[in-house]
């Protein structure tokens, strides 16, 4: 039995060439080689099979028994690896029934899933989404098995060289009032902000986090009257309370649709947060996961449509 090591893939190619035109030069134009190239090939190939394969007559280069033992296989295996290994796989974005599988905090969900919906819509009418919140250990198995296709938000715990993460927009952090809040106005001075009874949310994702660590930096502290695990309550609860709360701006400009609150500065400079999305290599060049990262990174390079 041959060695696989020892055999190169490109002499296959010749003797298929050889097949199709039984002519070493027309074989050469073939394969993109040259006719002393071809023979040289020919030449390997009969030394490797122990066999002439080709034999020149007046009708051209006719296989041997051998060769023509060996010709359906070695076709079928060519035909393998151009069409199954070599072939890119196409995305279709019309006719695609592809699960899209996001995770996302639930700022995320408030800000990206109505632009999401409709990029979906229009684009790949046939595809549906899938939202999911996980731990980041949870994450990082989820995204190099393909469980998850990216995640959006702030992920700083997704460091390792196996993933590309990509900026989408950047944003600040704003606090949010009940818009007939008894002291505090359009502005908040910096004792109205340190003397308020304040909301914090310590949501996975960690935004909170940023804020948290400017406050701590500056020898800040304040009064924390609410601890809450998510922001799905967090506009009932400012907008009957006198509580102030911090939040990324585009969340804020969210809650300021349907609620009675108002949105003001705060009264700490904290520089703006990066909204990243993630993805693992194994996908990077994955024709659907590209489709949704680019499209994704188009659509909100400006920021949320708010």
């Amino acid at each position: 039995m041959i060695e696989m090591k020892k055999v190169d893939l490109n002499l296959l190619l010749v003797f298929d060439a050889l097949l199709q035109a039984k002519n070493v030069t027309q074989a050469g134009a073939l394969v993109g080689i040259s006719q002393p190239a071809t023979s040289f090939a020919l030449s390997k190939l009969r030394q490797l099979l122990n066999d002439p394969l080709f034999v020149r007559t007046p009708q051209g280069m006719q296989p041997t028994p051998q060769a023509l033992v060996l010709a359906k296989p070695i076709q079928q295996a060519l035909s393998l690896i151009r069409n199954d290994v070599l072939q890119r796989t196409e995305l279709n974005l019309l006719t695609t029934t592809r699960r899209f599988t996001i995770a996302m905090t639930d700022v995320a969900e408030m800000v990206f899933l109505p632009r999401l919906l409709r990029l979906l819509k229009e684009e790949a009418p046939l595809a549906n989404l899938k939202t999911v919140i996980m731990s980041s250990a949870e994450l990082e198995i989820a995204l190099e098995a393909g469980a998850v296709d990216l995640a959006i938000g702030l992920f700083p715990d997704l460091k390792r060289a196996s993933f590309y993460q990509q900026r989408i927009f950047q944003h600040p952090f704003v606090c949010i009032v009940r818009s007939n809040h008894p002291t505090i106005g359009r502005r908040m001075s910096m004792q109205q902000f340190l003397e308020a009874s304040h909301a914090v949310v310590e949501a996975e994702g960690r935004n909170h986090e940023i804020f948290e660590q400017v406050l701590q930096r500056r020898g800040l502290k304040r009064r924390v009257l609410l601890s809450v695990p998510h922001f799905l309550s967090i506009p009932m609860v400012i907008a009957d309370s006198d509580l102030v709360v911090t939040v990324p701006y585009v969340l804020g400009e969210v809650f300021s649709r349907s609620t009675k609150i108002r949105l003001v500065p705060p009264p700490v400079k904290v520089a703006n947060y990066d909204v990243r999305q993630y993805w693992h290599e194994r996908y990077h060049k994955d024709p659907a996961n590209r489709w949704l990262r680019t499209a994704i990174a188009e659509r909100f390079k400006k920021g949320p449509d708010l």
